[in-house]
């Protein structure tokens, strides 16, 4: 499938951003959205552009610092789920994607899409942790 992405990029942290728009094709359905981010960047990458910063530490939708905006959704278009565990089927081949980072005053832009979580790992650090009410819900399809 093809898809446009509008992707936040700001070369510092006290450089000015921008939305830059790229054309993506071939990507898979089955593709997480971190996998379609390495596909970019190695096309950028080949182009002899700069490549995409974004953090994704564990890829496996624990730590949270593949944190992103998607379509000004925290994580993208699936509830409860990390962006690293978000895949292609959620859009539609043709779609428009715009991706920022998770914008908060604690959480500084350090380059595109990666942001300083000095502040959280300060309270995790410290003994404090983040958990999900789900509920009763017995697994995440039902969060």
């Amino acid at each position: 499938m093809k898809v446009t992405l509008n992707v936040w990029r700001q070369p510092a942290a006290q450089a000015p951003g921008k939305l830059e728009t790229y054309d993506l094709d071939g990507v898979s359905a089955d593709m997480s959205f971190l996998e379609m981010f390495d596909m970019l960047n190695e096309k950028l990458t080949l182009e002899g552009k700069e490549p995409i910063a974004f953090s994704h530490d564990c890829r496996e939708g624990i730590c949270g610092s593949c944190a992103m905006m998607i379509n000004g959704q925290a994580h993208g278009p699936w509830k409860g789920t990390a962006t690293c565990q978000l895949h292609m089927r959620a859009f539609k081949d043709g779609d428009i994607i715009t991706v920022e980072p998770w914008r908060a005053s604690p959480f500084p832009i350090v380059k595109d899409l990666v942001v300083n979580r000095g502040s959280f790992d300060r309270i995790i650090q410290a003994g404090g942790y983040v958990s999900v009410n789900t509920g009763g819900a017995r697994d995440a399809n039902e969060i």
